[in-house]
Parts: structure tokens; C-alpha cells; sequence
């Protein structure tokens, strides 16, 4: 009963916070930079017009919409409804149409028209920019204030001043090092097979975002660096979050120094292996036994077997695990995280690293082990891709 109670609480707020802030918050210097620069912006074309002899007679003058635009350009530049091609030519459409409706059209229903068919002709020319459809109105209420303006409002001061503010926000965004006009994505001359990282194309990129409906709020190259650097925060997380001991194979199958090879090898085979771990009768660690080794020695035992004339002699003793196994090996804790192993696992040389406590052997990490790790992790197509069951950790 306390649940059932308890459960549309938890619905409500839910619902609430819909109505919240859904804005990151931002850094204060990021605040003081972008509405100090879009004030600036604004207050430098005021003054240019002001200066200008008879500014409000020939049409020169500052409207409301310059200020939403500014928002746009300074606070929001990576936005694609901030690049240059969307402001420009998005307020010069959206203005235009307006006046046209009106010179046909009598007010009030020339209102909604307007900017009905301003909206249409700047999605129909991908030059979407909200404060151009505040433009359109404004047209609608000059005229229904006896103040029409003609085409030449087009041009003075929509497109000059639009133009201006443009210039400043690259000047002042480049200032603070923001790429404006946004980067776009450089497709690669390179096949699929030779990129040193598969990534998705800028038509995939500009697709998922048609998908989720966020083609007006960020572009395809701001999606791809963003996918790049949430690809790379993940990757250093598990790799981080993740211990030795959460992947390694405990007890490990393992050897006495006086193994003889033959014994070893046989053990290899067996057990399907790379490495042995050697230890002592009170499971101490001692070294590692790779198969590569042994299998060249083995090699050498045999070959030296065949040579002519070995059978007067006295066959010479098998080599023992304590002149196989290598001894310049760093062990790890299980307490370690998976990062640590990376670089040491990926030297050809090293097949497995084993994990210690105290000096006792308590498990070995493969690369096997590694792969699995990564494959847990990835979508499930790939990881039927690969073979292996996503919760499924191959031996060592």
C-alpha cells in the first residue's frame, strides 16, 4: 500500500521538472562574455546609425529583432540557427515575403501570413532563424501603424545591420577562441577500411539528427565531436571504474619450478593457454612461463634428439619450468584498475599479467579477458558479430 501511495508522488515530480531548467549551467566568465558581447554589438550599430544624418528619415534604425539575433550570434553561436547563412539570408527572405504579403493582403489577417509564409520560405531555403519571423511581424505592425516600409527595408537597415552584427560576432567569438561560423565536418578522402577510427559520415550524422528532430539546434559537426568526446569520456570510465579483479581468471592453473617441459607443454595444450603461472608449494608467485618459449625449446630439444650420433650419448636432462619462466614480471593488485594493464598487455611479448595479493598468486588477466570486457560493453550486434555472448568471458 505504502508503494501505490508513494508511486504517483513520484510521477508529479517527474512531470514537474519538465518545467524546469533543461539549460546546463554556465560558467560565470561564459555569461560575462556573451552578453557582454552581444550588448556591445548592439550598442556599436546603434551608435553607427545615430551618427548617420537623418538615420530615421531614410530608414536606418534599430528594431527588437536585432536584439534576438544578438542572443543567436553571441550566446549561442554554435547553434545552426546562428551561422551566418541562416541569419543573413533567413532575415533578408523572411522580411521580404512580409512585405510582399502585405502589399496584398489588408491587416489583421496579413499578421499571421506573414509570418506563416515567411517561416515556409526560410525552412524552404535552410535558412532558419526565429528572430527573422519577429521581423516579419514587425513589418505587419508598421503597417497597421501607418508606418509602411518598402523593399529598400530589405536592404536598410535589415541586411546591413544583420550583415554588421555578423562581423562583429566572428570578431568577438574568435576573440575567445569560439569557432563562429561553426566548423563543418571534412569527409575523408580515405576508405572505411583505411580511417584510423570509424566514425559516421556527415550524411549519417545530419540524418540521426532529422530523426530526433534536433536539426535546427546543433549542427552535424558539433553531434560528431560530441559522439567522439562521450565515446572517449565512456571508454576512459570503464576502463577506469573497472578493477583487475572484476576481469581476471582466479586460481589459475599453475606449475612447479621443477616442471619438466614436456609436462608444460602438454599443460598448455590441454588447458588451451598462453601462459602458466609458477609458484612455490605455499602459492607465491615466481615467474611466468609463456608458450612461446617453451615451444622453441622444445623445438631445439627435438632437433638436437635427431642429430647423427646422439645415440652413443647419455640423453641430457629436460629443461624444468624454473629456466623457462620469466622473471621481469611486474604483477598487479586486484584492486587496480583495468587502465593499468593497457599498455603492458598490448607489448606483444606479454600474453597475460598475473594478479596478486600479498605475494600469493589469486588470478591472471589475458588479453582474452580484456576483449571481453569490451565486448560487454559494446551493442549487442556486434558483440553476435564477434561470436562471443556480450555477459560471456572467454578463459585466458
Amino acid at each position: 500500500m505504502h508503494n501505490s501511495l508513494h508511486q504517483p508522488a513520484e510521477g508529479w515530480r517527474t512531470v514537474l521538472r519538465r518545467f524546469g531548467p533543461q539549460m546546463g549551467r554556465r560558467h560565470a566568465v561564459d555569461i560575462v562574455r556573451s552578453a557582454l558581447g552581444a550588448g556591445i554589438a548592439i550598442l556599436l550599430c546603434a551608435v553607427a546609425l545615430r551618427l548617420l544624418p537623418h538615420a530615421r528619415e531614410t530608414g536606418l534604425f534599430l528594431v527588437s529583432g536585432f536584439a534576438a539575433m544578438s542572443v543567436l550570434l553571441f550566446v549561442l553561436p554554435n547553434s545552426p540557427l546562428a551561422q551566418p547563412w541562416s541569419a543573413l539570408v533567413g532575415m533578408v527572405v523572411s522580411t521580404g515575403v512580409a512585405i510582399t504579403v502585405l502589399k496584398v493582403v489588408p491587416a489583421p489577417y496579413a499578421d499571421g501570413i506573414a509570418v506563416t509564409l515567411a517561416i515556409a520560405a526560410m525552412l524552404a531555403v535552410r535558412a532558419l532563424h526565429p528572430p527573422a519571423a519577429g521581423m516579419a511581424l514587425f513589418c505587419a505592425l508598421e503597417v497597421e501603424a501607418g508606418r509602411p516600409v518598402g523593399y529598400d527595408f530589405v536592404l536598410f537597415p535589415v541586411g546591413i545591420v544583420t550583415l554588421a552584427l555578423i562581423v562583429l560576432a566572428i570578431v568577438w567569438n574568435r576573440t575567445f577562441g569560439i569557432h563562429y561560423p561553426a566548423r563543418p565536418v571534412i569527409p575523408t578522402r580515405e576508405g572505411p577500411l583505411h580511417r584510423p577510427r570509424q566514425r559516421l559520415t556527415d550524411a549519417e550524422l545530419a540524418s540521426l539528427l532529422v530523426d530526433f528532430n534536433q536539426s535546427a539546434n546543433i549542427s552535424a559537426a558539433d553531434l560528431g565531436r560530441m559522439i567522439d568526446a562521450a565515446q572517449s569520456r565512456a571508454a576512459h570510465a570503464l576502463l577506469i571504474g573497472t578493477r583487475v579483479g572484476d576481469i581476471m581468471t582466479p586460481s589459475p592453473a599453475t606449475i612447479a619450478p621443477e616442471t619438466p617441459l614436456t609436462e608444460i607443454v602438454r599443460k598448455l595444450v590441454a588447458l588451451g593457454v598462453k601462459s602458466l603461472p609458477v609458484t612455490d608449494s605455499e602459492g607465491h608467485l615466481l615467474g611466468l612461463v609463456d608458450e612461446r618459449p617453451a615451444m622453441a625449446r622444445l623445438a631445439r630439444e627435438l632437433a638436437a634428439a635427431r642429430r647423427p650420433g646422439l645415440g652413443l650419448r647419455a640423453a641430457p636432462p629436460e629443461p624444468e619450468a624454473r629456466s623457462l619462466m620469466g622473471h621481469g614480471i611486474t604483477p598487479v593488485s586486484p584492486e587496480d584498475p583495468v587502465s593499468d594493464l593497457l599498455q603492458r598487455l598490448s607489448d606483444h611479448r606479454a600474453r597475460a599479467i598475473p594478479v596478486t595479493r600479498a605475494g600469493h598468486l589469486v588470478g591472471i588477466v589475458s588479453r582474452t579477458d580484456l576483449v571481453a570486457l569490451l565486448l560487454s560493453h559494446a551493442p549487442a550486434e556486434i558483440a553476435a558479430e564477434a561470436g562471443t555472448p556480450a555477459a560471456a568471458r572467454p578463459a585466458p
